[in-house]
């Protein structure tokens, strides 16, 4: 799906997660938020195998994973093939500055409607739809994504844009 609108279609995400647990709950979020899950990886080669035949909209990374530290690796590949990337951890410091090009970081632990509210407002920067809040607390954006918001549809007459690139601009 990703290239396409999603006006009108659930985005898809993949969950890179080895915890079967965690994992089953982010699937209910995905869900809850109004998104398909695309599917469930626990090793980064898994990841990128699932990445590369479902081309997600969305991945939620963690960055250990069973097989080592592979989620920054995993994240690059889908970046590199047009995805968009969360991560998911509880070590924040473990990421570079510019969250090696990912959207952004839930922390974990999250509660289920932190993680559904962020899901949402992901939903919505996905779509190129104005967004007149701020994302919830449990998500922190990396510099790759900067949603269009309100004030600057308003501002500048312009609508929904149609790649990420051209719709970054901050939330007043």
């Amino acid at each position: 799906m990703v290239g396409t609108s999603l006006a009108d279609t659930e985005p898809t995400v993949l969950v890179v997660e080895d915890e079967t647990l965690v994992a089953l709950d982010i699937e209910i979020a995905i869900e809850d938020a109004g998104m398909r899950v695309a599917g469930h990886a626990i090793r980064g080669s898994e990841a990128i195998a699932l990445a590369d035949a479902h081309r997600p909209d969305l991945a939620l990374v963690d960055l250990q994973l069973l097989d080592g530290a592979t989620g920054i690796a995993v994240a690059k590949h889908i970046i590199t093939h047009g995805g968009m990337v969360v991560f998911m951890t509880a070590n924040r410091s473990a990421l570079p500055a510019d969250l090696a090009g990912a959207c952004g970081v839930i922390g974990k632990p999250f509660t289920g409607a932190g993680l559904v509210a962020a899901l949402r407002f992901l939903k919505l920067v996905l779509a190129h739809q104005p967004i007149a809040t701020a994302p919830p607390q449990c998500l922190e954006l990396g510099s790759s994504c900067e949603p269009l918001s309100t004030s600057d549809v308003a501002s500048t007459g312009e609508g929904p844009q149609n790649d990420l690139a051209s719709s970054k601009r901050l939330i007043n």
